[in-house]
């Protein structure tokens, strides 16, 4: 693979995968702008980023690239292998990123996840783990190892973007939400509940749960109107400690 320079919303480094138009779009400003714009004002020397779903690392080069220490989480065997090559490219940057094969779950042993299409296109999740094209298993690591693993850090930036999973999650994350936890970018997916073949009341009693989960936080929807988290149309929430 080729290693090209990129410059994402302000940050710069390396990549060596093959995913050229992807890289286009986010240097352009096309993928997920509020995402990365609100990555950029809240990463930086002394905080910590935890990335749960790194795929092949955006966010979490993104991050990095703009000081923060990182810890991240990517269970699609593809998507490690191209996040690990990118992660690799810089090797100051990879001096402060902690990468994990492995799919957060409350519950130990592995975990069932699948895709639509292939591994490593971005759709890996556990909602697909009975009907993907493409399935596989992941190591599960629980929330509360994620929290010893953060240590002592002082200021947590926790970011989640796991297709559809968010929602079994957050109830589970009491030990990532506390009060060093100063903000949460989360990417809900109401239409993959649907897809997966959940009614508008169970995702309106999941929705409920996962708001729940975050009451500690104000809740601002990052790209629709309307409620902070929509029942109908997937959309990042960007979650700040009240």
């Amino acid at each position: 693979m080729n290693t090209r320079l990129r410059n994402v919303a302000g940050a710069s480094f390396a990549v060596a995968d093959d995913k050229d138009g992807f890289w286009d779009k986010a240097e352009s400003g096309a993928w997920e702008p509020e995402t990365l714009a609100s990555v950029h004002a809240l990463a930086g020397p002394g905080t910590l980023f935890i990335d749960i779903g790194g795929w092949i690392g955006p966010i979490t080069l993104t991050a990095a690239a703009l000081g923060a220490d990182v810890l991240a989480f990517e269970p699609d065997p593809r998507a490690f292998e191209l996040i690990s090559a990118n992660i690799a490219a810089n090797p100051v940057l990879a001096s402060r990123i902690r990468l994990h094969h492995a799919a957060v779950s409350p519950t130990p042993g592995r975990v069932r996840l699948g895709s639509p299409k292939k591994p490593g296109d971005s759709m890996g999740s556990i909602l697909a783990a009975d009907s993907g094209a493409a399935l596989w298993d992941a190591h599960a690591i629980l929330p509360t190892d994620i929290a010893a693993m953060a240590g002592d850090a002082e200021r947590i930036v926790l970011k989640m973007d796991v297709e559809g999973a968010e929602y079994q999650l957050l109830p589970h994350l009491a030990s990532l939400l506390g009060p060093r936890t100063v903000a949460a970018l989360i990417a809900f997916h109401p239409r993959l509940l649907a897809k997966s073949g959940r009614t508008a009341d169970q995702i309106e009693a999941l929705t409920a749960t996962a708001q729940s989960a975050l009451a500690a936080y104000r809740l601002q929807s990052l790209d629709c109107e309307g409620a902070p988290i929509s029942r109908q149309v997937n959309s990042t929430v960007l979650a700040t400690r009240k």
